[in-house]
């Protein structure tokens, strides 16, 4: 199944029964960014616990993506800099007091298990996601930005709404806090 567009941003998803082990439903669930699908070889990944995660709004920004239009209005790679600093101090703060800030972390796991990383965030109008790789798959590698696309909220919503109605059951019935009604979260000060 594909949720979104390819050429901007879409899920690209699907169980495959044979890949069924113990409680698990395997599959896959790649990111698409400006018509690049994440991780870059198909991987399989625990479908159902990644689907829960992606739309549990107290581990993840992705059905709610929060509001900051100061760090909205920054240049690519420079965001995402900012954005690792803030969700991992203990590898890019200077300040050893720093705690970890997740309210941009989008939470893929699937992509995650191959190195990259998702950051989701929105200025009331649009949403933002920008994708990096650690430079090693260690824990601790530097983590490196590759790209990133703006699409409206409205785009991103009907984008997230179409993956949480396929998944309605896996999701429902797991840990996800709500059903996404829009793309646009509360309001933060960054």
């Amino acid at each position: 199944m594909i949720a979104g567009t390819p050429e901007t941003f879409a899920v690209l998803t699907e169980k495959v029964s044979g890949w069924r082990s113990e409680d698990k439903i395997s599959g896959i669930l790649h990111i698409c960014i400006n018509g690049v699908a994440y991780p870059r070889k198909p991987r399989p990944t625990d479908v159902e616990r990644d689907i829960r995660r992606l739309f549990d709004e107290s581990v993840s920004a992705f059905a709610c993506p929060k509001i900051s239009r100061k760090l909205f209005g920054r240049k690519g790679r420079k965001l995402f800099n900012r954005l690792r600093e803030m969700r991992f101090p203990q590898y890019y703060s200077t300040d050893s007091e720093a705690k970890e800030d997740r309210r941009y972390d989008a939470v893929f796991i699937g992509p995650a298990t191959a190195g990259y990383h998702v950051f989701v965030l929105s200025d009331g109008q649009n949403v933002r996601l920008l994708i990096g790789r650690r430079k090693k798959r260690k824990h601790g590698g530097r983590l490196r930005y590759i790209d990133d696309v703006t699409i409206s909220a409205e785009e991103y919503q009907r984008t997230v709404s179409r993956l949480y109605l396929f998944y309605r059951g896996t999701i429902e019935g797991g840990s996800a806090q709500r059903t996404p009604e829009r793309a646009e979260g509360s309001e933060v000060k960054s």
